[in-house]
């Protein structure tokens, strides 16, 4: 009987006991399960060497977990899987996610950041940059699906940048690549950069943007919970400054250190109570002015930071005004000359199209050889004076700043400059009335080495300013003399001349007094031409006076690339030449001038069919033009050096001032020569093609 009641009161009392259980124990029978996305960025989150996941964003969570009675578990990946699987709903909260306004469309984020944070460019050891515009043309490693990703690809189309973006699953493996010298800069977050860059061979630039707020976030419309716990522990933690949150700072990033007692004092415990009070109170006190002062200088660093990003910003701003505005003052220069450009050509092809009129409609002329050869020259000089106009007109849009010095007869670059500008002072009917005189006193066997494309366009700059500043029937005066050491090119007219404020600004970028017509370009120009070339830039002004603007610069100068642009033009020994032109006005002339001397010619019009017409004959040069259907001038040419490497190539084009000399050369050119050409050209043309000239 005491055995079957001993049962039932087992019986009777196990429900209780289950029950008392779940009351004292109840986190393990209601914890609610949280699944936690973690990666690796030390020190904010990682995982141990032993497994275990540490840093400062799980050292919080871990702490509102156990107040809140919720049992993690932390699901690893990369940053890009953690997102997707934030998204997905594979897990319920995700850590170190900065935030944005489109993120914020995604995710739902606490109220309270966690740390505030950038990021910061690092280089390959032998490469320094000091401005964002540096990492032009250079391999960039960073996180792939990280916020400074997004940021540093619209600075870089923004900035019109080419660069290459070498995307990675986290940052130890940007400093690994840059370490290895696989990419020349990385883009790693601020704190994760301080804290590992010493353990790699890498250098760390000045260069910081992205600015951004680190925070817990969940899926949007999921988990509000979560979120709503979070903030709420968060903000009584800050209050707190010994708090969890404010000892894992310390802990992680060395923000400040708790001051600790030394031995000696509590060993001296005896010392008189007037005393201890002393020493207790300037330990107050100094613990005061340590905080005070970490205080200021975190507020130092970061008011520092900002203004890094605003003069940064600013520089960035002003760099691509300047490009816009010097943009603006070559194609004011242009358009002020296109008019005239347009009246003088119109005069080229009077000559050209009447003596040709007059030749097919007047047999008779061919009785007359001094006539027939009357008109020839001149429709040849008109066509070279053509010639020239397109070749100066094709400069002067060309926008290369790069310093490529070559020797030039100074008398000959004025004059070129002289007849550029010209049609600038036939454009108005009262410069026509009453002429404005460009007279100019150059030597003519005074021979200099310049960057011959910027010095036409600063005296194309100073000459424009002279035509705008003069009334009609002043004068203009074109002075050049030398010593031993230095040129001096000197403009002077009698124009209406400059104040004393006008004349200490003029040179300033942006500075202008032509309003809407000018872009306060033009001299600055000038000045940075004068800069580059060593030399020295004078301008001096009297009010209603004139204008003299002197540029003096060395004589002598290291020359780089110049091309050699004088050479036998006399026929070579007869060769079996395969000529490649899709205009076929221009295949004929050619062929006929191959012809005139006693070359065996095939002309091909399609450049398909000419790789073909080569495989089967044995041709001692080929001659092809450049722009071509279906395949191009340059992509011939490979395909012909792949069969036979030695074959010489002529290209013929009306490209050629784009291919300054040999370095711009297409794969497989020998050499070019421009459109439009004389026979003499062409000649000359073959023999560098033939390698019989240099």
């Amino acid at each position: 009987m005491r055995e079957h009641s001993n049962q039932d009161r087992y019986r009777f009392n196990a429900p209780v006991i289950f029950l008392l259980l779940l009351i004292f124990n109840p986190f393990h029978a209601f914890a609610r399960e949280v699944r936690v996305g973690i990666y690796e960025n030390y020190p904010k989150v990682f995982t141990t060497d032993q497994g275990e996941p540490s840093g400062i964003f799980v050292d919080i969570l871990e702490n509102i977990a156990n107040d809140e009675g919720w049992a993690l578990q932390y699901i690893p990946g990369n940053w890009a899987e953690c997102l997707d699987r934030l998204e997905s709903g594979e897990i319920d909260l995700m850590m170190d996610v900065a935030y944005s306004d489109a993120r914020d469309e995604i995710y739902d984020f606490c109220d309270n950041n966690i740390v505030s944070n950038w990021a910061q460019i690092y280089t390959r050891k032998d490469l320094e940059i000091d401005i964002l515009t540096d990492l032009e043309g250079m391999r960039i490693s960073t996180m792939h699906g990280g916020i400074h990703l997004i940021r540093l690809e619209a600075l870089i189309d923004g900035f019109g940048m080419n660069c290459e973006i070498v995307l990675v699953d986290d940052y130890e493996t940007v400093f690994l690549q840059l370490h290895a010298e696989e990419v020349d800069a990385g883009v790693v977050n601020r704190v994760f950069g301080y804290a590992n860059a010493d353990r790699f061979d890498i250098s760390r630039s000045p260069v910081v943007f992205s600015p951004a707020s680190l925070r817990y976030a969940v899926k949007a419309g999921c988990n509000d919970d979560l979120i709503v716990a979070i903030d709420t522990r968060l903000a009584a933690m800050k209050d707190d400054p010994g708090s969890v949150y404010h000892q894992t700072l310390r802990k992680w990033l060395g923000e400040t250190s708790r001051f600790t007692m030394p031995g000696w004092i509590r060993t001296s415990a005896f010392i008189a109570v007037a005393a201890a009070v002393l020493l207790f109170a300037m330990t107050i006190l100094l613990r005061h002015k340590v905080k005070a002062r970490t205080r200021d200088l975190v507020n130092a660093n970061l008011e520092l930071s900002k203004q890094v990003k605003k003069t940064m910003k600013a520089h960035l701003d002003l760099k691509l005004s300047e490009d816009i505005r010097i943009r603006q003052e070559r194609l004011s220069a242009l358009g002020q000359m296109v008019f005239g450009i347009a009246h003088d050509f119109n005069n080229m092809l009077t000559p050209i199209l009447g003596y040709s009129d007059l030749l097919l409609e007047t047999h008779r002329i061919t009785d007359s050889p001094g006539r027939l050869l009357e008109y020839l020259k001149i429709i040849g000089k008109s066509a070279e004076d053509a010639r020239d106009t397109v070749k100066r007109l094709q400069e002067s849009m060309r926008a290369d700043t790069r310093i490529r010095m070559e020797s030039i007869s100074i008398n000959g670059l004025v004059s070129e400059v002289l007849r550029s500008v010209r049609p600038i002072l036939n454009s108005l009917p009262e410069y026509i009335k009453s002429p404005v005189k460009v007279i100019d006193s150059v030597p003519d066997d005074l021979v200099v080495t310049v960057c011959i494309s910027q010095m036409k366009e600063a005296l194309q700059n100073i000459l424009i300013n002279s035509i705008h500043a003069v009334s009609p029937g002043d004068e203009i005066h074109v002075v050049v003399f030398a010593d031993s050491e230095e040129v001096t090119l000197q403009v002077t007219d009698t124009g209406k001349g400059m104040s004393e404020e006008v004349l200490h600004q003029c040179t300033e970028p942006f500075f202008t007094t032509k309003g809407s017509l000018g872009t306060g370009m033009g001299l600055a120009m000038v000045y940075g031409i004068m800069q580059r070339h060593r030399g020295e830039l004078k301008v001096e002004s009297t009010l209603d006076k004139g204008t003299t603007v002197t540029m003096t610069l060395p004589l002598a100068q290291d020359t780089v690339g110049a091309i050699d642009i004088e050479a036998s033009t006399l026929p070579v020994m007869p060769m079996k030449v395969l000529i490649i032109d899709d205009d076929v006005c221009s295949l004929k002339l050619i062929a006929e001038y191959l012809k005139h001397d006693d070359h065996s010619v095939t002309a091909i019009k399609d450049s398909v069919e000419a790789l073909s017409v080569f495989q089967k004959g044995d041709f001692d040069l080929v001659i092809t033009d450049m722009a071509m259907p279906d395949v191009s001038g340059g992509e011939l040419a490979q395909q012909i050096k792949s069969i036979y490497p030695d074959t010489p190539i002529l290209m013929i084009t009306g490209f050629a001032v784009l291919l300054r000399d040999k370095y711009h050369y297409p794969k497989g050119i020998s050499f070019i020569v421009g459109k439009p050409f004389t026979l003499g050209e062409l000649r000359s043309g073959i023999r560098k093609a033939m390698g019989i000239l240099p």
